[in-house]
């Protein structure tokens, strides 16, 4: 009785582990989207995880004081920018040097 437990357990977790392998490669995946938004204090960007807000910024990050992106090109290429950290297993913080890169910061 025992080895037919056994081969019962060993034959659900094999078909398990091959039915989860066999799944599409997107599924369970979340996906990230960039959209610029108009704030008090100029542009600003949302992250989007789906349909909520993954994170919120009003202001440039990393620059003193609340001074809103001039553009909303600008919000986007620096969300862009945490999108890619994100991807990359990043904390998705942006430095100064980040914004120099990007054009934001001369």
């Amino acid at each position: 009785m025992t080895v037919t437990a056994l081969l019962i357990c060993s034959a659900v977790i094999f078909f398990v582990r091959h039915e989860r392998s066999g799944k599409r490669d997107h599924e369970g995946q979340i996906f990230l989207k960039a959209v610029p938004v108009q704030t008090t204090y100029g542009w600003g960007y949302n992250i989007m995880a789906g349909n909520k807000i993954y994170i919120h910024q009003d202001y440039i990050p990393a620059v003193a004081g609340k001074q809103g992106f001039k553009t909303r090109e600008d919000a986007l290429r620096v969300a862009n920018r945490v999108i890619e950290k994100i991807s990359a297993n990043q904390l998705p913080v942006i430095t100064v040097k980040d914004l120099e890169e990007l054009g934001i910061m001369k």
